[in-house]
């Protein structure tokens, strides 16, 4: 989800949902790190088949979620400065096209933030 286009002139209530936004983006990235770390093949996917793609990333997840019941974690898991084409922030937000549909649920959740 996009976050608020910070450009001086947010509400604090927009600001909180940019925060909100981020933090659950860095879990995001966090749980996808360790995946890569843990099964190389999946930096190797196949990007044309969103379908099989999904599926092996679910299969990988239970996998992991099946290990961890085992006790077989390593922290080496983790890659080093897994980016993943982006650089944390929006800086071009408005070069983005507009989704009214997204813009509706960012609102909504904007509202469930801030209330």
């Amino acid at each position: 989800m996009t976050p608020f286009c910070n450009n001086g002139h947010l509400l604090a209530n927009q600001i909180r949902l940019n925060k909100v936004l981020s933090s659950c983006r860095e879990i995001v990235e966090h749980s996808i790190s360790l995946l890569k770390g843990r099964w190389r093949k999946l930096s190797l996917l196949n990007h044309s088949s969103v379908k099989l793609m999904t599926k092996i990333i679910m299969a990988a997840c239970v996998l992991h979620n099946f290990t961890l019941v085992h006790v077989d974690f390593d922290e080496s898991y983790f890659l080093e400065d897994d980016d993943d084409d982006d650089d944390g922030e929006f800086s071009r937000c408005d070069s983005y096209p507009q989704n009214r549909p997204a813009e509706q649920m960012r609102q909504h959740l904007l509202n469930l933030v801030a209330g």
